[in-house]
């Protein structure tokens, strides 16, 4: 019992440490161009693999993803490339099998308006049969979650699997 409330407490202080780093991003992205500057994209760049459904697995993922912005001043391209059971962070609530509290929904909306870029696997689609019209509008659907890792890898991508 006392382990599930420690549990409970990390995740929640997680979640707080994780929208006080999105918070320095936004401060931080009003004079940053969204990861590009006066010369061009941002040469930081990294890719997390999202291949879980979990909740807790989701928040460490989303929380990374706003201290890598934060230290980078906001000057890193990524990407959270999402399939097999990680895809149910990019479909609306209504049609998900998995249920995410409004604060992980509130994450990846504010993570994607300073930049993130959720990727859905149109193979992992296929196979749960989603449609276009089930992806939440910060998704963008790519062929293949692998395929989306080797290219972004080949780019430069630093790649960041939890």
């Amino acid at each position: 019992m006392d382990e599930e409330k420690n549990h409970s407490r990390r995740r929640f202080l997680g979640g707080l440490v994780a929208a006080s780093a999105a918070s320095a991003v936004a401060v931080a992205a009003q004079g940053q161009g969204m990861g590009m500057d006066m010369m061009g994209p941002s040469k930081n760049k990294v890719v997390y693999q999202v291949n879980k459904s979990d909740s807790a697995y989701i928040l460490d993922i989303l929380h990374s993803a706003a201290v890598v912005l934060q230290h980078y001043n906001n000057d890193v391209s990524v990407v959270m490339d999402c399939f097999g059971p990680g895809i149910w962070l990019l479909v609306k609530p209504e049609k998900s099998q998995v249920r995410y509290s409004k604060f992980v929904e509130e994450q990846v909306s504010s993570l994607h308006m300073y930049g993130v870029e959720f990727a859905a696997c149109e193979q992992t689609m296929k196979t749960v049969k989603l449609s276009d019209a089930d992806l939440i509008p910060e998704a963008r659907k790519v062929f293949s979650g692998a395929v989306e890792l080797i290219t972004l890898q080949q780019q430069g991508y630093a790649y960041i699997a939890w």
